[in-house]
């Protein structure tokens, strides 16, 4: 579903508080995270539902894998705006999904790639706040494709036609102009999947060896 825009009431955004500040939030979340966690593990016990202990733990467990993935991305401000993303921003659920470690300093221009990530949060974050009736949800993959990372960003919401294309259009020109490739995107009734690839540098590197010269 796409919609006209509309005049909104200005939020203040806590991605843009005080670094300081966003890391004491981090963790009073995660703290109340872990005491949510052990409440119900205690309650299972209590109760003596023993046969639900395993699947509550293998849950336990897969949040601390992806937490574990995303902190070793080695991009220092975009570990924070990840976690505080998902901690902190209500009308976007994020899932990040990381199927091994991944390390961005790996890449031909990590920093450049950690801002492109965070342009894509922040652009579906906006697209999130046309209708806060509805509830929206992004997906982010982070793959290696052969000599490539891919990162596949699948937004499920409504959104507004021209500014998501004008928001495509910024990062394409941006891509272009630093050498990268235009991101593959795919619009429809709610739904947007955009796709980027990043070139490892050792690649570059192997491409312009010559024994020869």
């Amino acid at each position: 579903m796409t919609l006209e825009p509309q005049g909104r009431t200005s939020i203040t955004d806590p991605l843009n508080d005080d670094p300081d500040q966003r890391i004491l939030r981090l963790f009073n979340h995660y703290r109340h995270d872990w005491m949510n966690d052990i409440q119900i593990l205690m309650g299972y016990v209590q109760l003596k539902k023993y046969d639900k202990l395993s699947p509550l733990m293998e849950k336990i467990k897969a949040k601390v894998q992806q937490e574990s993935y995303i902190s070793k991305l080695g991009i220092p401000h975009l570990i924070l705006h990840l976690l505080t993303f998902q901690a902190e921003v209500k009308e976007l659920a994020l899932d990040i999904r990381l199927e091994e470690e991944v390390h961005l300093s790996e890449l031909e221009n990590p920093e450049a790639s950690a801002e492109e990530i965070i342009a894509v949060l922040d652009a579906f974050k906006e697209e999130a706040t046309v209708s806060m009736e509805d509830e929206s949800f992004l997906v982010l993959r982070l793959s290696r494709e052969g000599q490539r990372l891919l990162l596949t960003a699948v937004y499920e919401g409504a959104y507004i036609n021209e500014r998501i294309a004008q928001k495509e259009a910024q990062l394409n020109a941006k891509r272009l102009a630093e050498g990268g490739s235009k991101l593959e995107a795919q619009n429809g009734e709610r739904k947007i999947v955009w796709k980027l690839y990043w070139t490892y540098a050792d690649v570059i590197h192997k491409e312009g060896d010559c024994d020869v010269c």
